[in-house]
């Protein structure tokens, strides 16, 4: 990103759609969004489409809001933390919409709606934001993706290029 260019608040987005995998990638499932997000660069017609950016990143911090700002549509891709009675692979698609950015939104890591609510705040963005999650099943040091987690990735692959080609965002 370059940080000298500035971006106003009546500018329209320059980007179709941006495609953000995080997580750390050395933590088994938790290299899931980084592996989502290399997928989907690996597809030819994405990959050649200058209004599609992805990117994959540790986690989100306050320098991506003017990326953020400059997109359409948002999708965020990540693992998520097992929980009682959800299955490892399970799949789970979450609006996100503008509000108010917490303390905490000034810190080194934010959330996907701490991210936008800066995007909102400081270039008056309104993009259509989605967060992706796959439940987890470990997140152990040097552990490879699970079995379980690796079988959503097509499903992942299915919803945001269908998101991606649908002209309601």
């Amino acid at each position: 990103m370059n940080a000298t260019r500035e971006r106003t608040s009546d500018q329209t987005p320059t980007l179709r759609a941006l495609i953000i995998g995080y997580g750390n990638p050395l933590r088994g499932d938790d290299v899931l969004g980084w592996r989502a997000a290399d997928t989907l660069a690996a597809i030819p017609e994405i990959a050649a489409d200058p209004s599609i950016c992805i990117e994959t990143v540790h986690q989100l911090t306050p320098e991506l809001a003017e990326l953020v700002a400059s997109a359409e549509l948002v999708i965020f891709i990540d693992a998520t933390a097992p929980c009682t009675g959800t299955a490892p692979g399970a799949v789970h698609c979450k609006v996100i919409r503008p509000g108010s950015p917490q303390r905490e939104a000034l810190g080194h890591h934010l959330t996907p709606a701490q991210l936008l609510a800066c995007a909102s705040a400081l270039y008056n963005a309104k993009p259509q934001v989605f967060v992706l999650s796959v439940t987890a099943e470990s997140f152990d040091y040097g552990a490879p993706l699970s079995p379980a987690v690796q079988a959503a990735i097509p499903s992942l692959m299915q919803w945001t290029r269908a998101r991606m080609e649908s002209s309601e965002y």
